[in-house]
């Protein structure tokens, strides 16, 4: 099939991916109702699949799960999850002729079978709905011009779009109406209240494209979100241990403390998360992040590019075809670093120490959340969009390392996440190597500054505070998180 997003022509490429608009609150008073009463059909039971229709039973909605004759007969792990939460379950002949909307939630690499063998059997004038729009746009898949089809996307693993929900909010969501196949003109209305119906129009939803929603989603997971936390941890676990800090206590704070400085990120950006800092670690951390973009950037900008170019979905797809070899031996490995294999100790750190401690963690979410969004907007992106893909999404995935470290961050993210996290991480450990060799216990593993005096010079004071305010990605994330009244703390 070929790439629907290099088909297109410059001008129709930049429209779409500049195609997003932050939807009001009053744009979801009629909530769920355009899906009351309808038919609803998921494909696929896993992380995403489950989380997502558990959230919409709970709004009103009628769910059920459609899976291969195989996973049913042999009861998989899907159907596992479907059957255990009370969910009707049936193959494809017995469910998909009678659903309305049809919403596939299976991995990317299945999503072209999956379609080929659902879209014959589909009623006239249903809907078929994505979370990410891979198919359509890196693969080209062309779908029968009598259905609809619409994305949902939340921007968080599908364990978070469950807990947020429960917590009484949501995460942020990206919806659109692929522009070849609305008929009816019902897509929106359909995707609004899907939105509404997982919790996402809590947190903020966004009009926008399947090009700009696939080309942001793939930026934002391989490197600040999945990449840059994976080379983050191990990098700074294997320098305290070389400097002997105790393990326990060292990969204690390595799996609490990303979700707990994040969680400052969440509320207030890299203004409140940098606020959390004294003054002197503040422009510590400052200098180490100025010096981590200068050396990252070049490999952020060629993550973005090979994006764009589609040589990145080329190649994952070439893996693909080789039964994951990539994928499931970087996985391998991944399992097999020290810090994955040590235990957290039983040391009682507190919030603060987290900050205190781990300055040079504080260092990296701010230089990988700048340079993802710079990235994102230099290629076209829109900034609400490039700020829900780096700075909002960051924390709920830091959510998922203090449950089961690397491994369940790996676990939760779709397979696509994944094997980008792991070409981004093989990369980037070569280029801090350097920059590591000067790294010390002051800035991770110990309290910066704690047997200095806290005086710091005023101006250079004020320099910081003005460059981290005015970022672009501080002022966007500001308008944004004033409309989400009803999060929940977590930490």
């Amino acid at each position: 099939m070929t790439n629907y997003f290099n088909t297109l022509s410059l001008r129709d490429k930049l429209k779409q991916l500049g195609q997003c608009r932050f939807m009001d609150t009053t744009e979801f008073t009629d909530g769920v109702s355009a899906l009351k009463g309808k038919k609803i059909v998921i494909i696929g039971c896993g992380a995403q699949g489950l989380n997502q229709g558990l959230n919409m039973r709970d709004s009103g909605l009628d769910i059920a799960y459609t899976l291969r004759e195989a996973a049913i007969s042999e009861k998989r792990t899907s159907f596992v999850n479907a059957t255990e939460n009370g969910f009707t379950v049936g193959t494809y002949e017995e469910l998909v002729p009678s659903a309305d909307l049809l919403i596939n939630l299976t991995p990317d690499k299945q999503h072209t079978n999956v379609v080929k063998n659902v879209m014959p059997l589909m009623k006239k004038g249903a809907t078929l709905s994505y979370s990410h729009g891979f198919n359509i746009v890196e693969e080209g898949m062309q779908i029968r011009k009598d259905l609809t089809v619409i994305m949902v996307a939340p921007k968080s693993p599908g364990s978070e779009v469950r807990e947020e929900y429960k917590r009484g909010f949501g995460v942020p969501t990206l919806i659109a109406v692929h522009p070849e196949n609305d008929p009816e003109g019902k897509g929106l209305a359909q995707a609004k209240a899907y939105a509404a119906a997982t919790g996402g129009h809590k947190a903020g939803v966004l009009e926008s494209s399947f090009v700009a929603e696939v080309k942001s989603d793939l930026m934002g997971e391989q490197t600040i979100l999945c990449g840059l936390l994976q080379t983050g941890s191990i990098l700074c676990f294997d320098k305290m241990i070389e400097k002997g800090i105790d393990p326990g206590y060292a990969s204690k704070l390595i799996q609490y403390g990303w979700e707990t400085i994040t969680e400052g990120l969440k509320y207030g950006g890299i203004t409140n998360m940098m606020d959390r800092l004294t003054n002197p670690a503040k422009i510590k951390a400052f200098d180490l992040s100025e010096e981590l973009k200068e050396i990252m950037r070049p490999l952020f900008q060629k993550h973005m590019d090979d994006i764009m170019s589609g040589h990145f979905s080329k190649t994952m797809m070439e893996d693909w075809a080789n039964d994951d070899k990539n994928l499931l031996s970087w996985r391998a490995a991944t399992g097999e670093t020290a810090f994955e294999k040590t235990p957290a100790g039983d040391d009682k750190i507190s919030e603060q120490e987290y900050y205190d401690n781990g300055v040079l963690m504080v260092a990296m979410v701010r230089a990988g959340v700048e340079l993802a969004y710079e990235a994102m907007t230099d290629s076209g992106i829109i900034g609400e969009s490039a700020y829900y893909e780096s700075l909002h999404e960051t924390p709920l995935i830091a959510n998922t390392i203090a449950r089961k470290k690397l491994f369940e961050m790996n676990r939760v993210i779709s397979d696509t996440a994944e094997y980008g996290c792991y070409l981004f991480d093989h990369a980037c450990k070569p280029l801090l190597k350097d920059f590591m060799k000067k790294v010390d216990v002051d800035v991770i593993g110990k309290s910066y500054g704690a047997s200095r005096d806290n005086g710091v010079p005023n101006a250079r004071l004020i320099e910081i505070n003005k460059a981290l305010r005015e970022h672009p990605v501080e002022q966007v994330g500001a308008r944004l998180r004033a409309s989400m009244t009803a999060m929940k703390p977590i930490v």
